[in-house]
Order: structure tokens, then sequence, then C-alpha cells
């Protein structure tokens, strides 16, 4: 474990040098604040690819301790400003990407044990697609779309869909035992999925949704027959089209519309559509509580809920080993009833438009719940439906008491916090029972 934490320690070292060095470089030859950073991006990205050669399990979560620790150090003000960490800060603009890639890159590591394409291919994507990307949205970028921190160029997207093509079909050429017309059906799956997430995120989001969106998508999919991974392929495709014309008539603006597009398809992708009904009728309840408007930062806090919500109940699977589904969907049962009382807020609808959510929720997920005991081999100790029950009374209290003063356009993540933890010790419970 010595020889593991010695190794730990000296690749964070590493990064802080490379940090430090092209610090001095763009001093020299004045690059700009975008080059430094993606500079620093391509370095980190290339040195994580070898994380797996060199640190055991233990030993990465040694690096990843240490990693944290860095990235808080290069946010100290000064350092941030006129530093080392002014080759990853001073771009204008808010983004926890660097604190996110070390996310994704833990739970890559920690979820593909055994599978090295399902590791070094999201993350190559992520290194190699977004800087090329960068470079030529950047030098060449004359067709601009999207807004504010989310400006983006036709050119930069479709460099990042040829080089994110080009990737998946080498490594999944040379590392795995794929059919070759699966490989070329999977490539052109990523691509269209990486390049339309990568418009679509916001703040450094992409850093986690593109390799997780990835990964869920080889380790889902990857041994399905052709004609099974042509319509998936095919239905994102017709999927994108609808979403571009039907947002305008549900009055969501472009970049909302994305970004839902792309939970939504993940979401019902990569779980069954059956364990897709609490998130879509969450999503309901998100579209009921819209302002009259700019609808995006709602839609975006429901985008991040539905991913993070999914990733953390995917590891709490994946370390116990029993398959969390059914709690994910109860986690949703309590996020859309929150929701739509955050729909009435302020007003005397509020306590009835909860019990109407409630009423329609608890209903479907106490019919979903015997297929998904049928498909995770489960059977709760607990009455699960009266535990979710309760849960769900404490997210809608939560913003039933919220004082109107406490102004939150967000309130996805704290409905998220809540039925997680309190979930997740039920859970917890199951397992060891």
């Amino acid at each position: 474990m010595i020889a593991q934490t010695v190794i730990a320690l000296a690749s964070v070292l590493a990064l802080f040098a490379l940090a430090a060095f092209i610090r001095k470089v763009s001093d020299k030859f004045f690059l700009s604040a975008e080059s430094q950073r993606k500079a620093v991006h391509v370095g980190v990205g290339l040195h994580a690819m070898l994380l797996p050669l060199l640190l055991t399990r233990e030993g990465f979560l040694v690096f990843a301790v240490f990693s944290a620790l860095a990235l808080l150090v290069l946010r100290i003000p000064g350092i941030a400003s006129e530093g080392v960490g002014a080759s990853l800060h001073s771009v204008q603009r808010r983004s926890w990407g660097d604190f996110l890639f070390l996310l994704a890159v833990s739970l890559l590591f920690v979820l593909s044990a055994g599978h090295p394409a399902l590791y070094v291919l999201p993350i190559a994507v992520l290194t190699l697609s977004d800087a090329a990307a960068a470079l030529v949205g950047t030098e060449y970028g004359r067709m601009r779309f999207g807004g504010e921190d989310r400006i983006k160029s036709v050119e930069g997207s479709a460099t990042f869909f040829v080089v994110t093509w080009m990737t998946a079909v080498t490594i999944l050429l040379l590392a795995t035992d794929i059919p070759r017309q699966n490989v070329i059906l999977l490539s052109t799956l990523v691509a269209m999925f990486s390049t339309y997430v990568e418009a679509a995120s916001w703040r450094g989001l992409d850093n986690l949704f593109v390799p997780v969106g990835i990964y869920v998508l080889l380790f889902t999919w990857a041994d399905s027959p052709t004609m099974v991974l042509a319509a998936i392929t095919l239905g994102w495709l017709l999927f994108l089209i609808i979403v571009q014309f039907a947002a305008p008539l549900v009055g969501m603006s472009p970049h909302a519309a994305r970004s839902a597009s792309v939970a939504m398809f993940l979401t019902v992708v990569v779980v069954s559509p059956m364990n897709a009904v609490l998130p879509l009728l969450a999503f309901l309840a998100v579209l009921l509580s819209r302002p009259s408007g700019d609808d995006t930062e709602l839609i975006l806090d429901f985008v991040a809920t539905l991913i993070l919500t999914g990733v953390a109940w995917l590891i709490t699977g994946t370390l116990f080993g029993i398959n969390a589904i059914a709690f994910y969907s109860g986690s949703f049962v309590a996020i859309g009833v929150g929701y739509a009382c955050y729909a009435y807020r302020g007003s005397r609808f509020q306590f009835l438009s909860g019990i109407v959510a409630a009423a329609v929720a608890l209903p479907a997920y106490w019919l979903l719940l015997p297929d998904m005991n049928q498909f995770t081999g489960w059977v709760p100790q607990l009455p699960i439906v009266a535990v979710v029950s309760l849960v769900t009374i404490v997210a809608a209290i939560s913003e039933v008491v919220r004082p109107r003063h406490w102004n939150s356009t967000a309130p996805g993540f704290r409905f998220s916090v809540i039925a997680l933890v309190l979930l997740l010790p039920v859970y917890v419970y199951e397992v060891l029972n």
C-alpha cells in the first residue's frame, strides 16, 4: 500500500507540474485562457487513461482524495487567478468541470474493472474529441448556436462527431471482440449521443455526462443483435428530429429541449421503458413548474437531478451487488411530487397539487414494483411502498414550508438529496437482511 500511495502522490504532483509548465509556456507564447485550459484537459485525460496500469483499486482511492484536495488548492483565489491554477480557471465562466472529470474517472475506474474499453473509450472521447472540437470551433467556427456560457459552433460539433466516431471504431476493434458491423453501429450511436450531449451540457457537466453516458451505452447494448443496435441508432436520430420540431409547440427553449431529450433517451435505453415511467412522470411535473419566461434553468436542474440520481443508485447497486432500480424509481416518486408542489409555490393549491401528484405516482410505483422485484430477484423485507410514501411526504413538506424569501430556481437537487438520504439506509437494511 505504501508503494501505491507513493505512485498516487507522484501522479498528482505530475499533474501540478503539467499545469505549471502550461502556465509558463502560455506566458511566453501568449496562449489564450481557453487554449491553456484545453492543454491541461488533454494532458490530464491522457494521464487518466494510464491509471489502471499504475494503480490498484485502493491506490486509486488515495489518488482520488489527493486529486480532490489539489483541485481545491487550485481554486484558491490567488492561485486560480495568477498562479498554477490560472491554466484552468482563467476562463471567466462558472464551471465544476474539473471535479466532475475526477468524479467521472473515479466512476469508470470502479465500474469498468476487467473491461479496458469501457474505461479507455469514454475518457479518450472526452479528451481528444473535446480538444479537437474546441480547436476547430474557436479558429474556424462561423455557425454559432447556444448562449451565455454554452456557445457552440456547428463546425466544432461536426469535428467532435468525426473524432469520436474514429476513436470509438479504433478502440472497439482493437480492445473488444464485438462484431465489425456492431462496431460501426455502436460507434455511430456513441458519436451521435456524445456530440449532442456535449452541445447541450453546461457548466462543465459534459465532463460527467459524456463519459458516463458512453459507459452506460456500451455496457447496456454492446452485446445486442445488429438489428437492435440499428433500431436504437435510428430511434435516437428520429427522436432528436421530433424534439427539434416539437419543442417550440410546448414552449421549451432549444437548449432545454436538447438537454431534456438526452436525459430522457438515456433513461429509456438504460433502464427498461417500464422503469422510466416514474422519471417521465416527474418530468411532466417539471413542465407544469415552468415559469412564464425562460424555462431553461428549471429543466436543466431536472436533467442534472435525473442523471445524478441515476448515477448515485448505479454506484450503490454496483458496490453492494444488488440492483437498486426499485429505489431509483422510488426516488422519482418523491422528486415528482416535490416538483408538483413547487409548480404552485405561493398558491393555496400547492398542498392539493402534491396530493394529486402523489395519487398518480404512488399507485404507479405500486403497480410496477412486482416487475422490478422480478427483474432484480429482490424480495423486500419492509413495506417499501409505505417507505417511499413517507419519503415523498418529507419532500413535499420541504417545499410547502420553504419560506417565500428563499429563492429556489433549482429545487431538484434538494428533492434528490432528501430521497437519497432517506432511502439509502433502507436499501442497506434490505441488502444486509
